[in-house]
């Protein structure tokens, strides 16, 4: 059963598919893969554009990912729709093909040989996503993976599948060839007899999650890429642009009612600055509009809201546990605090949590929801200290009047990006990887990174074009019968060499 957690609606129920569905969707994926591995890198590129053009103009799609998202239009649309899109054309462009093409290199010591580096497709990947977000974290996904010419297999959230059937839907209407991209749906058993017959794994979501699945792709010693979540710093520094941070910290920690993983999770400021930070903070806080999505169909020109509701009903009752634990260690209230009962749906005031502590658990677990906490520090060597004590390490941001020393320390953060004087911005510069350190997993998104890890490479040593004519020659001298003139040699070589 899927719900709109922003009325509390029923919106429709979706099948559970069984064991012997995920094999069956599995085999089909392996009987069609190698048809699609050998179209050229342009042929699948374009069937690719051709799906993100039609998503374009499809209104059903980004209305059924409102509804099951509980998130503003601006949000589906501006943020989702859009990263989609332009992470399809960077990776079907000229960045993806110069990525996958055949590598020559030219050793050293063998001068009469090169070395063809070869990318080729793993077979059938199993994706599977979050809930926050519908599209981005799910389909998105999967862009990379069939582009090197594997078949995909998506298992959405059981919270969220109904945009991931409306990609699947739009795929089929569009004569894409139909088993190359499926999607099967139900809960962490699903995904669990998925892990066990895909040749590789991309999985966000939860930590527990993502160990188990860790585990299962080592006993059956596949790939697997995982990005688990984080606890991301601000690190703003008594000469920061204030009002501009402020903004950043409150866009940061709301953005989809705190539901991002690389969203802000605490906030380290400078004692000099940091009462006015507060206050700007709360000021901010005070703007926010907060509702449920308007009907579908209506115009969605129109932006009315700013935070939505809470697509996760279990992050509602860990929000209040972290706030509850926040103000018994001291922390204090500046907005919010709890549910929003006059709204329809599960809606939590964005809340702010000043005088936060590190002993507090909400400045140490992630909370993936609508509170923020703030912490004075006495200097920038304590926050990037407390910043790096963590068993996470996804993203962060550092904050200063002076870039030079920002990017020294963004370099000494113990993550996987930083951004200097900015927030969230890094998951759409597609052209750089994205992954965690620590706890946050392995792996990468984005960049040629993200797109060669979904290859099995393969080298291939061959005589070069003209040098290779003295290859013979080199072969009797190296091999049976060794002989003492030849180890001289490279005593000779390797002294003066190295």
């Amino acid at each position: 059963m899927v719900q709109n957690p922003g009325t509390g609606a029923t919106i429709t129920e979706v099948a559970t598919a069984t064991p012997a569905d995920v094999a069956a969707a599995i085999a089909r994926a392996r009987a069609a893969q190698p048809a699609w591995a050998a179209l050229s890198f342009a042929d699948r590129g374009r069937a690719l554009r051709r799906l993100t053009h039609r998503m374009l103009s499809d209104a059903e799609l980004l209305d059924s990912l409102v509804a099951e998202s509980g998130k503003p239009h601006y949000e589906a649309e501006a943020m989702e729709l859009f990263y989609t899109c332009e992470l399809t054309r960077y990776y079907t462009g000229r960045a993806g093909r110069r990525a996958l093409r055949d590598d020559v290199r030219h050793p050293l010591v063998f001068a009469n040989k090169r070395a063809r580096v070869i990318y080729h497709p793993r077979g059938v990947v199993g994706v599977i996503g979050p809930w926050n977000w519908p599209l981005l974290n799910n389909f998105a996904d999967c862009v990379a993976p069939l582009v090197c010419g594997n078949a995909v297999v998506l298992k959405p959230s059981e919270w969220t599948p109904l945009t991931s059937l409306r990609v699947q839907a739009l795929w089929r209407e569009l004569g894409l060839p139909e088993d190359v991209f499926q999607v099967v749906t139900g809960k962490g058993d699903v995904g669990s007899e998925l892990c066990q017959q895909v040749d590789m794994i991309f999985f966000t979501g939860s930590q527990k999650v993502g160990r188990q699945i860790a585990r299962d792709a080592g006993e059956r010693l596949i790939p697997v890429v995982l990005e688990l979540g984080g606890k991301s710093p601000m690190l703003v520094l008594a000469d920061a642009d204030l009002p501009r941070a402020a903004h950043a910290a409150v866009w940061s920690g709301f953005a989809h009612s705190g539901q991002v993983c690389i969203r802000t999770e605490r906030v380290f400021v400078e004692e000099p600055v940091a009462a006015r930070f507060v206050e700007l903070c709360a000021a901010e806080v005070a703007k926010l509009r907060q509702g449920p999505a308007p009907a579908p169909h209506g115009d969605r020109s129109d932006v009315d809201f700013d935070v939505g509701a809470m697509t996760f009903a279990p992050q509602v009752e860990n929000a209040r546990a972290q706030i509850a634990d926040a103000v018994a260690k001291g922390g204090r209230v500046i907005a919010g605090g709890s549910s929003r009962t006059d709204l329809p749906g599960r809606f939590f005031a964005p809340t702010l949590i000043a005088d936060a502590t590190p002993e507090m658990a909400v400045m140490r677990e992630e909370t993936f929801g609508p509170v923020l906490p703030i912490m004075r520090v006495p200097d920038a060597e304590t926050a990037l200290r407390l910043a790096n004590d963590s068993t996470m390490g996804l993203s962060g941001s550092v904050w200063s009047g002076d870039q030079a020393r920002a990017r020294a320390i963004a370099r000494r953060l113990e993550s996987g990006s930083v951004c200097v004087n900015d927030v969230l911005v890094n998951y759409f510069c597609v052209e750089a990887p994205l992954g965690g350190v620590k706890a946050s997993g392995m792996g990468f998104r984005h960049g040629p990174e993200g797109l060669r890890q979904f290859c099995r490479i393969e080298t291939v040593v061959e005589d070069r074009a003209v040098l290779g004519v003295l290859s013979p020659f080199v072969s009797r001298q190296l091999t049976f019968p060794y002989q003492s003139r030849v180890l001289r040699i490279l005593r000779w070589f390797m002294r003066r060499m190295y």
